[in-house]
C-alpha cells in the first residue's frame, strides 16, 4: 500500500509539473507574440522631427541578373499625425522592375507608430540602380500639411559569369539562388502555443476523467442487481388486467399488449431480440426447441392468436382473452429462472420476487373475471 501510494504521488508530481511546463510555454508564447503591443518600443525619431522615411535594403549584395531583391519603406511618426504614401512609379524604380508590394503593417510604437511596407524588385541587365520616391505628405494634429523627404537607395546588379572569365576557361559558377525575404516564425510559434494549451487541457481533462472513473466505480458498486425477467413479466401482466381492454373492447390493444408481455420476458429471460423477432423465427428459435412440449403448445398458441388479431382483424371470443392471459402466467411461471444453489437470502428474495404481489395470485380471479365476461 504504501509503494502504491509513493507512485501515485509522483504520478501527481510529474502531472503538476508537466502542467506547470506547458503553462509556462503557454505564458512565454503569448510574451512574445504580444510583447510589442504590450511595451512598444520608442521612436527613433530626433527631438522636434514627427515624421521621417527612409529605404531599408534587407538583404546582402552583390545582386546579379534575376535576382529577387528585397527592399521595406520604413515610416515613423508620432502620435496624431496622419501620413498618405503614394504608390511606386516607373520613375522611382530606376529602371528595376517591381515583382511585388505587400501591404503596409503598421505597429505601434511608445508616443507614435511606425509603418512597414515590403517590396521585391529584380533587374535584366547589370549596372547601378538608383531606388528614389516623392516626398511623403503629412499631415499633423492641427491640418497642417508638411512633406517629409526619403534619401534614395542605390544598389549594384552584376553579370551572374565570373569577373575573370576568359575563352579558354569559361564555365559558368552555380547561382546562389534567388534571395527572398527573411522568415516569418510567428505562424510557427502561435501553432507551438496553440499545441501546448492543447496538451495542457488534454492533461487536465484526462487527470478530471480519472477522478471521476473512480467514483464511478465505486457508485456501481452499489448498484442493486438487476430485476428478474419474471419479476418484470409480471409487473406489466398485473398493468394490463387493471386496463381491463378486453372489456372496454379495444381487441388489438389487449392482443397486442399480452404479445408484447410475452416478447419482453423472452428476452429478457433468454437474452433473445424477441421484439424484433417475427413470431415465426420465435418458434423456430433453438429456445422454442429447448422448451418441454406445454410450454411449447402455449407460446405458440399466444403468438399466433395475437399476430391473427393484429394482422387479420380476427376477433376472437371473450373467454380466450382470459385463457390467453392464463396461458402467459403459467409460461412466465413455469419457465422463471430460479436462484443459483447457496444465494444468500436478499438474493434469493431478488430471484424470486418475494415481496412482490405475483401476477399469479389472482390467477383465480382473472379466470371468474373472464367467466363471468363470457
Amino acid at each position: 500500500m504504501e509503494r502504491e501510494a509513493e507512485r501515485a504521488r509522483l504520478r501527481r508530481l510529474a502531472v503538476s509539473f508537466s502542467a506547470f511546463l506547458v503553462l509556462a510555454a503557454v505564458l512565454g508564447g503569448g510574451f512574445l507574440l504580444l510583447k510589442d503591443r504590450l511595451f512598444p518600443p520608442a521612436l527613433s525619431l530626433p527631438e522636434g522631427v514627427k515624421v521621417s522615411a527612409a529605404w531599408r535594403l534587407e538583404a546582402e549584395g552583390p545582386f546579379r541578373i534575376g535576382d529577387l531583391i528585397p527592399v521595406s519603406l520604413e515610416i515613423e511618426g508620432v502620435s496624431g499625425v496622419d501620413v498618405r504614401q503614394l504608390p511606386l512609379s516607373a520613375a522611382d524604380l530606376g529602371g528595376l522592375e517591381l515583382v511585388k508590394e505587400e501591404e503596409p503593417v503598421t505597429r505601434a510604437r511608445k508616443g507614435g507608430w511606425r509603418r512597414r511596407t515590403r517590396y521585391l524588385f529584380t533587374a535584366w541587365r547589370t549596372g547601378d540602380y538608383r531606388l528614389t520616391t516623392d516626398n511623403i505628405t503629412y499631415y499633423t494634429v492641427d491640418g497642417e500639411e508638411a512633406k517629409v523627404a526619403v534619401e534614395p537607395l542605390e544598389l549594384t546588379v552584376v553579370s551572374v559569369l565570373p569577373a575573370d572569365l576568359t575563352p579558354e576557361t569559361a564555365s559558368l559558377k552555380e547561382d546562389k539562388g534567388p534571395v527572398g525575404l527573411p522568415p516569418d516564425y510567428r505562424p510557427l510559434l502561435l501553432a507551438l502555443v496553440t499545441g501546448a494549451f492543447l496538451v495542457l487541457l488534454f492533461l487536465l481533462l484526462r487527470r478530471f476523467a480519472r477522478r471521476r472513473g473512480k467514483d464511478g466505480e465505486a457508485a456501481v458498486e452499489e448498484l442493486p442487481p438487476p430485476e428478474p425477467a419474471h419479476v418484470i413479466a409480471r409487473r406489466r401482466l398485473a398493468a394490463l388486467r387493471a386496463a381491463d381492454l378486453s372489456a372496454a373492447g379495444k381487441i388489438k390493444e389487449y392482443y397486442s399488449e399480452l404479445s408484447f408481455c410475452l416478447r419482453e420476458y423472452l428476452e429478457n429471460r433468454y437474452h433473445l431480440p424477441a421484439l424484433e423477432m417475427t413470431s415465426g423465427e420465435i418458434l423456430q428459435s433453438p429456445v422454442q426447441a429447448g422448451l418441454p412440449l406445454t410450454q411449447q403448445a402455449a407460446l405458440a398458441e399466444v403468438l399466433n392468436l395475437s399476430d391473427l388479431v393484429k394482422f387479420a382483424k380476427h376477433r376472437p371470443a371473450e373467454e380466450t382473452a382470459a385463457a390467453l392471459f392464463s396461458l402467459v402466467e403459467e409460461f412466465v411461471e413455469a419457465t422463471k429462472e430460479e436462484p443459483p444453489a447457496g444465494a444468500l437470502p436478499g438474493e434469493k428474495e431478488a430471484m424470486t420476487g418475494e415481496g412482490e404481489t405475483p401476477a399469479n395470485s389472482d390467477q383465480t380471479g382473472s379466470g371468474k373475471a373472464g367467466e363471468s365476461r363470457a
